[in-house]
């Protein structure tokens, strides 16, 4: 959350307790709803300049898939020969 100083006149402020009074909410809830939507409405309307995509690389993993693990599950991922021979060797470096 940002926290910020904005100077409105008096009428203004008149007018947001009223209605923050008249919705029940405060006046600050207010004043944030009132400003996150006219903030994504004036952004909607500003086309994307090259300037702020250039600063972004695109993702060449982007249309790509997850890779599949196509191991059976109830297989252990490590063979029990090689489970022991890793047993062994902690044992014997203790």
């Amino acid at each position: 959350m940002i926290g910020t100083h904005i100077y409105i006149s008096q009428e203004i402020q008149e007018s947001l307790i009223e209605a923050a009074a008249l919705q029940q909410i405060s006046v600050e809830e207010l004043v944030s709803s009132i400003l996150r939507e006219t903030i994504t409405e004036k952004f909607a309307k500003i086309p994307p300049s090259s300037e702020h995509q250039a600063k972004f690389a695109v993702n060449p993993l982007q249309e790509m898939q997850p890779y599949a693990y196509l191991a059976d599950p109830n297989e252990p991922a490590i063979s029990p020969d090689d489970w022991e021979i890793n047993q062994n060797f902690e044992m014997n470096n203790l």
